[in-house]
């Protein structure tokens, strides 16, 4: 039996962005959400749970063509969320009923997946994912700095 194993890294940023990292393919994307509600009680756990099903969404191209019988493909996705994690694998209960169709939605998706999907928790200085939110917020801080000191300049 042919066994393969797809690592998919995960992370959200309450600033409004998820991103996602295949190690099988080296690719990656970021995208923008609504951003979590200061202070809200689930916000970060939602968008955490949103870089999951995107996670997920942006690699159903593993679904699309049935594996053989002798070959088995496990997709680990893997996020730094421990209690994100716990909800999807079922050891904690889903409070939340924006939580509990965001993952009744990554659910749906894995019905229609032929292979076996496995939820981890990972550290969150091993997640290339939330290295990429890392590179992206100091990019755009970098910018913001830029803009400013021109801003400044063109004033004298």
């Amino acid at each position: 039996m042919h066994l393969s194993t797809i690592k998919v890294d995960v992370d959200g940023s309450p600033s409004g962005y998820v991103a996602w990292y295949n190690y099988y393919t080296e690719s990656s994307r970021i995208r923008t959400v609504r951003p979590a509600i200061r202070n809200d009680k689930f916000g970060v756990q939602r968008i955490e749970m949103l870089a999951i099903y995107f996670g997920v969404l942006d690699n159903l191209h593993f679904r699309r063509s049935t594996p053989t019988i002798n070959e088995n493909i496990v997709i680990d996705v893997r996020s730094d969320s421990k209690s994100t994690i716990e909800l999807l694998q079922g050891t904690s209960e889903v409070r939340d009923i924006l939580l509990y169709r965001i993952c009744a939605a990554i659910k749906k998706l894995l019905r229609m997946a032929y292979y076996t999907i496995f939820f981890n928790h990972l550290g969150r200085t091993r997640n290339i994912a939330g290295f990429l939110l890392e590179q992206r917020r100091r990019k755009e801080k970098e910018l913001f700095i830029l803009g400013e000191y021109a801003y400044t300049k063109a004033l004298r």
